[in-house]
């Protein structure tokens, strides 16, 4: 039998990748017309490595990198009529890095992490940058850290100042040494 429980999550663990859904909109309103961009996404990372190991409050990710090789959905609207319906390729890397986010426990199986581990990038490259609630789960030896999270920030667009909007719903998947 399985000693892994969600009350106890410190160790040391190797990268196994992300899996995530992501949408973003980006409204941007001039004189003369509403334009809107939404952005869906679905990717499951490849050429994952790195570790990452976990404290009583800190996830330490230790040269943690990967790679999305998918397609991108990106819808054009104007003036609330569909202008351009396209798919891009999203294919993007990120190299090694190594950052630290401190964590707090909501309850045996949930915390609250601040910072950039466990968060899937969305194509617009927009990170939700507060605490973001985190859900905990085992699979076999293998934890997995699932986020459902919004963000809303605003941007400036050739001068025009625009809202971007979006969600991630992703699993980080770390397995236990």
């Amino acid at each position: 039998g399985s000693t892994n429980n969600t009350n106890n999550i410190e160790g040391d663990y190797d990268f196994v990748g992300m899996e995530a859904y992501t949408q973003s909109t980006v409204r941007v309103i001039t004189s003369s017309q509403t334009v809107e961009t939404h952005t869906e996404s679905y990717y499951i990372t490849k050429n994952n490595s790195g570790t990452m190991t976990i404290t009583s409050n800190q996830l330490i990710g230790n040269n943690i990198a990967y790679s999305i090789d998918t397609t991108m959905n990106v819808k054009t609207i104007v003036d609330n009529v569909l202008f351009d319906d396209s798919d891009f390729p999203y294919v993007t890397s990120s190299p090694a890095s190594s950052s630290t986010s401190p964590y707090v426990r909501v309850s045996s199986d949930s915390i609250t992490v601040t910072g950039a581990i466990g968060v899937a990038t969305d194509p617009s490259g927009t990170l939700p940058t507060g605490p973001v609630g985190t859900k905990l789960s085992w699979s076999g030896d293998t934890l997995l850290l699932k986020i459902n999270t919004t963000f809303s920030q605003t941007v400036t667009q050739g001068g025009v100042p625009g809202q971007i909007t979006g969600s991630v719903n992703g699993v980080t998947k770390l397995k236990k040494h």
